[in-house]
């Protein structure tokens, strides 16, 4: 037997007064409401259930978020790139003022790509850097037995 599970325009309708109200307790929240108070208004079966219904909302707004990210930062590139074809033939006519805009676009551009973060550098160990750490240490140890004085 097949379950009996409503149709998807019903579930979705059903879903609706949730996100709504979901919506309104967030934005009460925000207001400063008490959680108590949050449920009185909303008409949840309790605070607790308002609390839930609030850290859904969030967390389903973060879940939301995480994924269009690269997307806005594409728009956002788009963005600079007709920005900066715009401004290219002032660019290389030698205006200032078009240098200076297209410099911080490119900066703008940078930064949304990470190219401006830091790079790790390794430092480069030679023969001579070797030979010269085992000179040093040896004359500590010979350092440190002629104060020592002979063992007995």
């Amino acid at each position: 037997m097949a379950s009996r599970r409503p149709p998807a325009n019903r579930r979705d309708a059903h879903q609706v007064p949730v996100v709504e109200r979901r919506r309104a307790a967030v934005k009460l929240r925000i207001e400063g409401k008490s959680w108590q108070e949050i449920a009185d208004l909303l008409g949840y079966d309790s605070k607790g259930g308002a609390c839930k219904d609030v850290s859904r909302a969030l967390q389903k707004a973060v879940t939301d978020l995480a994924l269009p990210l690269e997307e806005y930062r594409q728009l956002e590139l788009d963005r600079l790139d007709a920005m900066q074809e715009a401004l290219w033939p002032k660019v290389l006519d030698g205006e200032t003022r078009a240098m200076d805009t297209a410099l911080r676009l490119m900066d703008r551009r940078a930064k949304l790509l990470g190219l401006d973060a830091p790079t790790r550098t390794e430092g480069v160990l030679s023969l001579d850097v070797i030979d010269a750490s085992i000179a040093q240490l040896t004359a500590q140890v010979d350092a440190a037995r002629t104060q020592t004085g002979p063992a007995d």
